[in-house]
């Protein structure tokens, strides 16, 4: 399979992509193993009852994660992992809302194991703030395992994985038009890796199949970059540039890609089974996803990590917003002022300066 590890930036080398045929057959593989990872929230509801966990809980939970990814340095697969046996989780079982932070955390660390990332209980537990104790974390995850049935070294097809695999057949694309280059330049899978995970966050693309959301927001995301180089080369040709030939055949060289590569993603949509209402759906559905991330909203199921502090410790503690400079401004031609008249500064500065308001 077509499992690619720790790697969040960048693209491989070009010599490093593999041939074509090679890449449609892990494809092959792939689609095999999504249904048996598939998830299904349809179930969850968007309001509690009987305090079932809800679409929004699950939401709060995985924009949680995502801080948690940031803060201990992990690849972006354990997030994805993580978010998979959430919700795979909940499509089996029923929980209450107040178990929902102790759900996520222990996948997160079922999925940090998994890649092999060392991280302690009880530092994630503090961290997390899910109010639950270093062996409450140890027996949910164990439930998650056996509820699972997940095995050590089980590799889930996520929509990570089709993300990858489809960005490196793109490029396999590319290379055979003798446009490698131009495409390393227009797709940045750092950037579509961050898209995928605001997308995942989102409990409206949960239900859909991994494949499905991975083709729709690479072929987003091409067409609005595609886009974006073509009216900035526009403005260049209308400034009179002598470099403005140039910039056209460039911009003739991505629309060619363009083209070409949308024609390869009609070709893996009927590989991948997906019809073409249900491919205009989930666009539909990611677009909406996408647009809040690109206008930078903060969406309603964002939650801030916020640390409490004893009334002891924020005495300790002194506001940085009540202090002020008291280092004199130094004038370029200004004479040097004697060692006494500095000292005598400083001091009235630290009796009058820093007084506390």
């Amino acid at each position: 399979m077509s499992h690619t590890a720790g790697m969040d930036t960048g693209l491989p080398v070009p010599d490093a992509i593999p041939p074509l045929e090679e890449l449609q057959e892990d494809l092959i593989l792939d689609l095999v193993q999504e249904v048996k990872f598939q998830p299904d929230l349809r179930q969850l509801p968007i309001t509690t009852q009987d305090d079932e966990i809800t679409i929004g809980a699950r939401d709060r939970s995985a924009h949680v994660l995502r801080c948690l990814k940031v803060m201990y340095d992990l690849s972006s697969d354990v997030f994805f992992i993580a978010i998979n046996l959430i919700d795979r989780f909940l499509t089996k079982m029923k929980a209450r809302q107040k178990h929902m932070a102790c759900i996520s955390v222990s996948a997160f660390y079922i999925a940090a194991i998994q890649r092999m990332q060392s991280i302690d209980a009880e530092h994630l537990i503090s961290i997390s703030q899910c109010r639950c104790t270093a062996d409450d974390l140890r027996r949910m995850s164990e439930v998650i395992r056996n509820k699972l049935e997940w095995a050590p070294g089980t590799e889930p097809t996520t929509a990570l994985t089709f993300l990858q695999l489809f960005n490196k057949m793109f490029h396999a694309v590319a290379k055979q038009m003798h446009l490698g280059d131009v495409y390393v330049n227009i797709v940045k899978e750092s950037e579509l890796i961050l898209r995928l995970e605001m997308v995942v966050c989102d409990g409206s693309c949960a239900s859909l199949r991994p494949s499905e959301v991975a083709l729709v927001l690479l072929c987003t995301y091409l067409d609005a970059a595609v886009n974006r180089l073509n009216a900035n080369a526009d403005a260049t040709v209308s400034t009179d540039d002598p470099s403005s030939h140039n910039t056209s055949v460039i911009t003739s060289s991505y629309q060619m890609l363009k083209d070409e590569l949308m024609q390869f993603a009609v070709e893996l949509r009927e590989k991948c089974n997906i019809s073409e209402e249900s491919f205009r759906s989930t666009h539909g559905t990611v677009g909406t996803v996408l647009s809040k991330y690109n206008a930078q909203e903060q969406t309603p199921h964002r939650q801030k990590l916020i640390w409490k502090l004893s009334s002891r410790t924020a005495g300790v503690l002194r506001p940085t917003d009540n202090f002020r400079s008291v280092l004199p401004a130094i004038a370029e031609h200004a004479p040097i002022p004697s060692p006494s008249k500095i000292r005598k500064t400083r001091k009235y500065a630290r009796r009058h300066g820093n007084k506390r308001r």
